[in-house]
């Protein structure tokens, strides 16, 4: 045990002197996905509910508070979750040639990608930070990028050799908070890619940040298919396009580079209908050309916007963190208030239910106190010495009057008291008369009520699910965790980002 002790002492301290190295973005972004993460190893059905599209289950009895992490929180109270990404996604499209890869190698200050005039790129590359220099294939991609399965499933298994992870330990610029994702170099002809390629560029733009389009000035900027993506990529996500003449550096003039910007805006513009004039600002990796360029570049603005988008991220991120733990409570409020209903309703239907099975109960012992009237037990010296005779008077009485009694049981009479019994009108009452029913039609019909009623009170009975109070317990203590200790780590975090922004301003 104490060795046990001092490594998961060591480990806090490893992880504290980490978080220290961090900047504060970095630290904010850290927290709030350990915060949607378990904070222990999750059952299998909790982590086949997350990382896949499996619908979320009411499942309140397997709440661990304090354990469980908000998405497997989530998923337990049948709410669907998206966990905020870490990192923003910037993807890059264009034609092969473009520039992308040189770009995200002068970004990252490290060459992972490889650069040449061949179409070297006929898949999608991701580009993140990490630990450990690591390049992933296949599988072990989409493993890696959980979110992105249920897009890009639907082009297995063709498009497995066309994913591919490089994992790079360089901290350059904010790139430890960026995935870059450079897709396939795009050519017209009889050039065959492995998959649908316009339409997988555009399930993974879903879940991208920004999207740069690179066009080459002395390549296929303008090929069809290059234009096709573009089209499509402005119809959804128009709010995340950019738009740059990569490789400004290799055209001869700025007479030229007009040229060459007017005919790609031409084209644009026929296909993409923006409210807005089209921006095309040149770029170009200094050090590539052997000719000094007196072309304005916009490299570091691309760096600088990536930047602000990384900030607008630990906002939203922020914001969803409360947003979520709002749901969660709410969800938590419903199910506890759908419960006191329930038991209120239970408890009506436990109370009509019980009446009519009390009620049921009357038809047997009806027939029972008829039986003993009639086979002459109500004249037994325990019932006269407990009843009034005057009510056994009575009871005799009315058991006759419904059902009168057999001749062969009747009292031996006269000849004159006989003529005058059958004088009688019909229906006279009293124990020589008629009775309403026969002792068939008596039993019968205390039968049909005994079962009408016992099927009433089974009809009344029925109860409605209740929780438990281990579920109930549950409930509390989750909604107790998410509205007190999440939410002062949202409010703690926000205050540490904005004393950043403070102290960068000032």
């Amino acid at each position: 045990m104490p060795d046990a002790a001092a490594s998961g002492a060591g480990r806090v301290a490893a992880n504290t002197l980490e978080d220290t190295l961090l900047d504060v973005n970095e630290r904010i972004l850290k927290e709030i996905s350990e915060t949607y993460s378990d904070k222990v190893a999750a059952d299998a059905a909790t982590k086949r509910a997350v990382f896949t599209s499996e619908e979320p289950k009411l499942r309140p009895a397997e709440l661990k508070p304090g354990e469980d992490g908000l998405m497997a929180i989530c998923h337990k109270l049948g709410l669907s979750c998206i966990a905020p990404r870490r990192k923003i996604n910037v993807m890059i499209v264009g034609n092969h040639s473009a520039g992308k890869s040189s770009y995200i190698n002068w970004y990252i200050g490290e060459h992972v990608q490889s650069t040449a005039v061949a179409i070297e790129t006929q898949g999608f590359t991701f580009c993140t930070s990490g630990k450990k220099r690591e390049t992933l294939t296949g599988r072990a991609t989409m493993k890696f990028h959980p979110h992105l399965q249920p897009d890009l499933e639907q082009y297995a298994p063709q498009i497995y050799n066309g994913l591919q992870t490089e994992i790079s330990t360089s901290k350059e610029r904010s790139f430890p908070l960026i995935t870059f994702i450079d897709t396939p170099g795009l050519v017209d002809g009889s050039f065959h890619y492995p998959f649908q390629v316009e339409d997988a560029i555009l399930s993974v733009a879903k879940h991208t940040d920004l999207i740069y389009i690179f066009f080459d000035p002395i390549g296929q900027a303008l090929c069809d298919r290059t234009m096709n993506v573009i089209e499509r990529l402005n119809h959804e996500h128009a709010e995340k396009l950019r738009y740059f003449l990569s490789k400004a550096d290799t055209v001869p003039n700025e007479r030229d580079r007009q040229k060459v910007v007017v005919q790609i805006t031409q084209n644009l513009s026929s296909r993409v209908r923006n409210a807005h004039a089209f921006e095309l600002p040149s770029l170009y990796i200094p050090g590539f050309s052997e000719k000094r360029c007196s072309i304005d570049n916009i490299l570091d603005a691309t760096c600088q916007e990536m930047h602000q988008t990384i900030n607008q991220s630990v906002q939203n991120n922020l914001n969803k963190l409360e947003a979520d733990c709002k749901m969660v409570s709410r969800k938590i409020d419903e199910l506890l208030s759908d419960d006191v209903k329930a038991r209120q309703r239970n408890r009506s239907a436990f109370c009509q239910g019980i009446l009519a099975f009390l009620g049921s109960l009357l038809a047997p012992l009806l027939l029972v106190a008829f039986l003993l009237h009639r086979t002459g037990l109500t004249k037994h010296e325990l019932l006269t010495t407990t009843i009034p005779p005057h009510l056994l008077a009575h009871f005799g009485d009315t058991c006759d009057a419904i059902v009168a009694p057999e001749p062969a049981a009747l009292p031996a009479v006269d000849a004159q008291e006989g003529a005058a019994a059958l004088a009688a009108p019909p229906g006279g009452g009293g124990a020589s008369g008629s009775g309403l029913l026969t002792l068939p039609q008596l039993m019968f019909g205390l039968l049909g009520c005994f079962l009408a009623l016992q099927l009433l009170s089974r009809v009344l009975w029925r109860l409605e699910p209740q929780l438990s109070k281990k579920e109930e317990k549950n409930l509390k203590a989750t909604q107790q965790l998410v509205m007190t200790e999440v939410l002062e780590t949202k409010a703690r975090l926000y205050k540490q980002y904005l004393d950043e922004v403070m102290s960068e301003v000032q």
